[in-house]
């Protein structure tokens, strides 16, 4: 059973986002909306701590089993290679299977285009928690309920963009006409 509370995270980096069109997971088989969290150090996560306490509490009272998952990471203790955004950070990852989180801007507008979600927005979530112990794995998750963005921020992305790789092939099209009627 979830816990029922709600909080609402501090602003955060947003990461792997598929919040507007859900993810198959593979293990599960079932669609998927989520988002990774990457926090600051010095972000105030005392709710989210307390979230994940009472979800404990809630699933194994004060026999807590030894080696729960948390949801909640030093972001050092990852592959800081391959994501270096995660450098002296938490993170955590939020998903729900129910439904659609809802995704609104600043004004509390509906966003709908989902290039206006992406790794490198910065965000704030509505999450719940819940404990979980199945086919030997026991931990808490955080269900993500809803999404507000925040601001904009660089893409985390190493991919080129188009420009980029064709700026030495850019040609004037007028140069290329007169050319052509010489």
């Amino acid at each position: 059973m979830a816990n029922s509370r709600k909080i609402i995270t501090p602003v955060f980096r947003a990461s792997f986002v598929h919040v507007i069109t859900p993810r198959r997971n593979e293990q599960s088989g079932k669609d998927e909306y989520s988002i990774k969290m990457i926090f600051d150090k010095d972000a105030d996560l005392a709710d989210m701590k307390a979230l994940i306490k009472e979800a404990i509490a809630e699933k194994w009272g004060t026999n807590v089993p030894q080696g729960l998952k948390l949801p909640l990471k030093d972001g050092n203790s990852g592959n800081i290679e391959k994501y270096p955004e995660d450098k002296d950070k938490y993170i955590a990852n939020a998903k729900t299977t129910l439904t659609q989180p809802g995704v609104v801007d600043r004004r509390l507008q509906p966003i709908i285009d989902p290039k206006e979600i992406y790794s490198g927005c910065y965000m704030r979530a509505s999450i719940t928690a819940y404990a979980y112990d199945k086919n030997g794995g026991r931990g808490v998750s955080f269900g993500l309920q809803n999404l507000i963005k925040w601001d904009d921020g660089e893409p985390l992305s190493t991919r080129a963009t188009a420009e980029a790789d064709f700026a030495a092939f850019k040609s004037d099209d007028n140069a290329l006409e007169d050319d052509i009627l010489g």
